[in-house]
């Protein structure tokens, strides 16, 4: 899917994805810095020139992975929080994530590790996307 033509996440689904896996799994509810929220959420609709930077919709997907655990906006639940906003965007954009599997905890803990590049992110994406 080219980069330019997806449908993105705005702040507020980001929000609304956060208060479910709260309400789901538990923890703490509440923003700890909506500017990191922010910055997080536009990183992956950045442009140069009109172009996207990112190859496609999974690489965008890893942006928003990426991003989102990297910049902890919220106070509890960043983790689960940066996983549902790449699944849902995966979803929107009309790619089947692979069933819940380990592979996907296993990568979330790695970003939230910052052991990845965004890339690494990206190529381990790709393996998770059916």
């Amino acid at each position: 899917m080219d980069p330019n033509k997806c449908i993105h996440l705005t702040r507020e689904i980001v929000i609304e994805i956060h208060a479910e896996a709260i309400a789901q799994f538990g923890g703490s509810e509440g923003l700890r810095d909506l500017t990191m929220l922010e910055s997080a959420v536009a990183a992956p609709q950045a442009t140069f020139g009109g172009v996207s930077p990112f190859t496609d919709g999974i690489d965008v997907a890893a942006g928003y992975l990426f991003y989102l655990c990297a910049n902890h906006p919220f106070v509890d639940g960043n983790k689960r929080m940066a996983l549902g906003a790449c699944l849902v965007f995966l979803q929107l954009n009309g790619y089947e994530p692979a069933p819940d599997d380990e592979r996907w905890e296993n990568l979330t803990m790695a970003v939230a590790a910052g052991v990845l590049t965004r890339d690494e992110v990206t190529a381990k994406l790709r393996d998770l996307v059916v």
